[in-house]
């Protein structure tokens, strides 16, 4: 809902509020990226490059999916130049499992899960990012990606799969 002085709760239409955006556009860089000044890197990118082309958007409506793709762009250039792996978040608060009492170890769970997350196909984290972390619908997904609904569903089976078998494995521990 837009307020009374134009401005609507993302962006104002004359300026990219970066503020609103930068957190999340941080998360999505900072999974796909190992190290931490790649992610702000990636960022600082992101932003010079939104803030550039931001008069040429025709809607600022849909000012998030424009960020993330170019994030996204922004992530696979320096992948690409530095020829590092990439990782992608999930919010592991959202995948189902139930929280145990001690917070170390909650926190011990939630950097496993993430390691096992990381070490899947780029494919299948992608997949993971995209459902759980950006709360994607699969048709966003395959919109998103360019592929069948059906690879979505395909993909995050097996991703969710082999997630399930690694934590049967090690118990759910580190």
């Amino acid at each position: 809902m837009a307020s009374t002085s134009g401005k609507t709760s993302e962006t104002s239409p004359n300026r990219l509020d970066v503020q609103h955006w930068y957190r999340r556009i941080y998360a999505f860089c900072q999974a796909r990226l190992i190290s931490d000044s790649d992610s702000e890197d990636a960022v600082q990118e992101t932003f010079a490059r939104a803030i550039k082309h931001f008069p040429e958007l025709r809607t600022h409506d849909a000012v998030g999916g424009w960020l993330r793709r170019i994030a996204h762009n922004v992530c696979v250039d320096m992948i690409r130049r530095q020829q590092i792996r990439r990782t992608d978040p999930v919010d592991v608060h959202a995948l189902p499992h139930e929280a145990p009492p001690d917070p170390a170890a909650d926190r011990d769970q939630r950097e496993h899960l993430m390691r096992l997350i990381r070490a899947l196909p780029q494919s299948q984290r992608e997949i993971i990012l995209l459902y759980y972390y950006e709360s994607m619908t699969y048709d966003q997904i395959a919109a998103w990606l360019g592929i069948a609904r059906s690879t979505v569903c395909d993909r995050l089976n097996r991703a969710r799969q082999t997630l399930k078998s690694e934590l049967t494995t090690t118990g759910g521990a580190p």
